[in-house]
């Protein structure tokens, strides 16, 4: 399991098999055919986050 805290937002985000939990104030789950395709959504979330403003400080 990865885990990515968007402690700004209020929100975590984990990478548990072939799934993506989304937790904050309301939880969901993102459910992909196997664990490539939500690795690569999962890192492509990442790469995203650090290229904005408010997490590269």
């Amino acid at each position: 399991m990865i885990v990515l805290e968007l402690e700004q937002l209020g929100i975590f985000v984990e990478l548990e098999n072939s799934t993506i939990n989304i937790v904050g104030t309301e939880h969901f789950s993102l459910e992909f055919q196997n664990e490539i395709l939500a690795g690569i959504w999962f890192q492509t979330l990442l790469d995203l986050v650090e290229t904005l403003p408010e997490f590269t400080l």
